[in-house]
């Protein structure tokens, strides 16, 4: 089974919800989606939590919206930390990301 992390910044409402039908209609298909609003808790470890599905999902799948690039640009939240990591990791790995 593919295993997919979705990283998206929480724009509204909207935007929550599109997420979460995406990643219904990625189960329905039969993917593994790991995605914050499933899997975290109150009182995880952030963090660890993004570290951990940037590394053990087959694909990160980045839903770039404006505000996603706003924060991603200027390091800002989760969108900044996850940005940072994603770069990192395919830096190692010799890809290149085209601007979002």
């Amino acid at each position: 089974m593919v295993q997919v992390f979705i990283s998206y910044s929480w724009d509204d409402e909207d935007h929550k919800k599109w997420v979460t039908d995406l990643s219904n209609k990625l189960r329905d298909d039969k993917v593994f989606v790991a995605l914050d609003q499933w899997n975290l808790s109150f009182g995880d470890q952030l963090t660890e939590y993004m570290e951990r599905s940037i590394r053990e999902n087959d694909f990160v799948l980045i839903i770039c919206t404006p505000r996603y690039k706003e924060k991603s640009n200027n390091r800002v939240g989760g969108v900044g930390y996850e940005g940072d990591i994603i770069l990192n990791s395919t830096y190692k790995l010799g890809i290149t990301i085209p601007n979002c």
